[in-house]
């Protein structure tokens, strides 16, 4: 068998294995629109939209297969024309970089076709994303520990539907998430940014050598906010 022959049935057999993991409905094409838009109502201009199937429900996955894309307008507003697939992991992406949260839909499209062959998303908004400089200074001296936590809002949504309907018991919509750490002689400071939306709170809460809590609520209201504290 010649080395050419070899190549081209490498090809077809590379070919049938991708064929076999997406199954695209046959002359189908789909509709997503929508419109994008910040906390405030304002308009987003040149958001992403990606449709995508075997994406997973976080970060994506190293097996998606991307569908279609498209971007909004300067009115925010989208209408991307995309294939379709049959599969429990179909999802469309809304993203508009670092700046702002993201949004994914999740649909298990097996045995579901949308009305019109349309995915009206209606209104995605999205938030504005800010730095939450933590600085944390040990000023007392040797032998002082400080426990805190943080509480705060992550930067995404995910939603699945079930048809035509949310299902809210499965939904992810702005998770809290809380760290928390002990500073101590072997570690006394500590500075860490993290990525929060802007105008929600974060909760810091804190006790000096095993002292009674207390809890501060600091509002996040620009796009970089430090927040010293030391002990």
């Amino acid at each position: 068998m010649t080395l050419k022959l070899k190549g081209l049935m490498a090809l077809s057999l590379l070919f049938l294995l991708c064929s076999c993991e997406v199954q695209l409905e046959d002359n189908m094409r789909i509709v997503v629109k929508g419109q994008v838009q910040d906390q405030y109502q304002a308009a987003i201009p040149e958001a992403k939209i990606t449709v995508q199937t075997r994406r997973g429900n976080y970060s994506g996955s190293q097996s998606s297969y991307v569908l279609g894309e498209g971007f909004s307008t300067a009115d925010g507003q989208f209408s991307v024309i995309s294939f379709y697939d049959g599969d429990e992991d179909f999802a469309i992406e809304v993203s508009a970089g670092d700046d702002y949260s993201s949004y994914v839909y999740k649909q298990n499209t097996v045995n579901f076709t949308p009305s019109d062959y349309t995915f009206n998303l209606e209104t995605v908004a999205l938030k504005s994303m800010a730095d939450f400089n933590l600085k944390v200074l040990r000023t007392s001296g040797e032998g002082n520990t400080l426990t805190y936590s943080l509480t705060y809002t992550e930067g995404f949504c995910l939603e699945f539907y079930e048809g035509e309907q949310p299902n809210p018991y499965d939904n992810t919509c702005y998770p809290q998430r809380m760290v928390s750490l002990q500073l101590n002689d072997n570690g006394p400071d500590i500075e860490k940014t993290y990525r929060v939306p802007i105008g929600e709170p974060v909760v810091f809460t804190y006790s000096i050598n095993d002292e009674p809590e207390i809890t501060e609520i600091i509002t996040v209201n620009t796009a970089s906010y430090d927040f010293s504290f030391s002990y």
